[in-house]
């Protein structure tokens, strides 16, 4: 989907990938704030072992509040238990979601090693980064392979 906000690349542990690409996770979890995120392209980096390019979603819906508003809004789509809820937003005073739409999986997903020669410096985020317009170009075209 074409967007005129700036598309982002975010890192997930492989888990957390394999459950939004079988349609079991529609929000994904942040403790870094997602403003202005609603409508945007977001490119999946899967984490080690697998560190891949392997798809991506639309951004929805955007929620942030205290951790116990945001189990309250997300404890059905989050693909994740209280405790573990609980455990990743251990200390932190504002929790963040992100609503989940339109999940794709590329066909031929690209390795980091990969994505490192074709494009010089590439950042993996530790969270999330914005994508810059090279790497969006050959990102978008690889969804037509």
């Amino acid at each position: 989907m074409a967007t005129s906000k700036a598309p982002l690349l975010i890192s997930l542990k492989p888990c957390y990938s394999g459950m939004i690409f079988d349609g079991v996770k529609r929000a994904e979890l942040r403790r870094r704030p997602l403003a202005h995120m609603q409508g945007r392209e977001v490119f999946i980096y899967v984490t080690s072992p697998v560190m891949e390019l392997q798809g991506g979603f639309r951004a929805g819906r955007v929620w942030t509040g205290t951790p116990d508003e945001i189990w309250q809004a997300v404890a059905s789509l989050a693909g994740i238990d209280k405790q573990g809820f609980d455990a990743y937003y251990a200390g932190q005073p504002v929790a963040y979601a992100l609503e989940i739409q339109d999940a794709w999986q590329y066909a031929n997903p690209m390795s980091l090693g990969m994505l490192r020669h074709r494009f010089q410096p590439f950042v993996v985020p530790q969270s999330w980064r914005y994508v810059k317009p090279e790497e969006h170009r050959s990102f978008r075209s690889m969804r037509r392979c």
